[in-house]
């Protein structure tokens, strides 16, 4: 599986913090989309607005696959803090340097904004 940082997402996961529009110590579990709200997601604003809200994109996976999109930081509705920290971590786990300095960017980001 070939994990690289989703650009795209990366620059609206900053927008949304530099907005102020994130989410604190939530329990990420309980918050991250279920798979059909990720469907009406997708049937309401489309595939490219879906991977906005991932952190990395698996190139083995098919263009135009909802699959193809991995690491998710929010909600459709904010940026939870708690997904970043958990993306760092897999990321230093599995050796993915790339993801980790686009998840530090992220936290560094939000610790500028609640100190």
């Amino acid at each position: 599986m070939a994990i690289v940082v989703n650009r795209d997402g990366l620059e609206q996961a900053i927008k949304l913090v530099e907005k102020a529009n994130f989410r604190l110590n939530s329990i990420w579990g309980e918050n991250r989309p279920s798979p059909a709200a990720e469907d009406r997601y997708i049937a309401d604003h489309g595939l490219a607005a879906f991977g906005l809200w991932h952190l990395a994109i698996n190139t083995d996976v098919q263009e135009g696959s909802k699959d193809r999109y991995t690491l998710p930081y929010g909600d459709f509705r904010s940026l939870h803090s708690t997904s970043v920290e958990q993306i760092r971590y897999q990321a230093q786990l599995n050796g993915q340097g790339d993801l980790v300095q686009a998840a530090d960017e992220i936290l560094d980001l939000l610790a500028r904004f609640t100190c």
